[in-house]
């Protein structure tokens, strides 16, 4: 029988893992930097593979805790925008990319803030946002690779077109995301009439 948020202990596997995925972020931002792209690539597989594990331990052994549930999605952000934010730095990708994705967390984290301020609406992550953060990953993980491991000079062109192709489709996510949370609060308000 899983346990549920109030019983699940904090300090458990699944989490610690997270947090290793936090701790790990800086260190890919330094290898980044210096250009040591093989251990560049190995300490992003690291962290991904961290984001995948977490959650199945979590879900498998009843470790599902608020604190996972805050902590894990910051992990991905962290991890995901300093790639795009160094990476355009250092010009391996476009700059409207790292644009693009910042935008893309601005608008989502600032919608989810508001609604959380002004209303009690929940909006579920849809398959699209699940699917475009699942790009996001894969298509940096490729670039990466390719940067860390292949010299074939069509190859990281070709992982730069599918990163800025899974940007967008997740910038779009997100915009879904939170006109769906403005439908669900304009919905709330006109029930409630407009004494509220």
């Amino acid at each position: 029988m899983e346990k549920s948020l109030k019983t699940a202990p904090a300090l458990n596997p699944a989490n610690l893992l997270t947090v290793l995925r936090l701790v790990l972020v800086p260190v890919f931002a330094v290898y980044l930097v210096e250009r040591r792209w093989p251990l560049v690539f190995l300490v992003f597989a690291l962290a991904a593979g961290t984001d995948f594990l977490d959650g199945w331990v979590a879900r498998r052994f009843g470790w599902v805790t608020a604190l996972g549930v805050f902590i894990d999605p910051m992990a991905d952000k962290a991890l995901q925008l300093t790639a795009f934010t160094l990476l355009a730095v250092h010009e391996v990708c476009p700059p409207w990319v790292a644009v693009l994705a910042w935008t893309r967390e601005i608008m989502v984290v600032s919608g989810f803030t508001l609604l959380a301020l002004v209303s009690q609406v929940s909006v579920k992550v849809t398959r699209l946002g699940k699917i475009g953060t699942f790009s996001q990953m894969a298509a940096l993980g490729l670039l990466l690779f390719a940067r860390a491991f292949v010299r074939h000079p069509l190859v990281e062109p070709v992982a730069v077109l599918a990163l800025g192709l899974a940007v967008l489709l997740n910038f779009c996510a997100g915009l879904a995301y939170v006109l769906r949370g403005l439908k669900a609060y304009e919905a709330g308000s006109a029930s409630q009439g407009p004494l509220g």
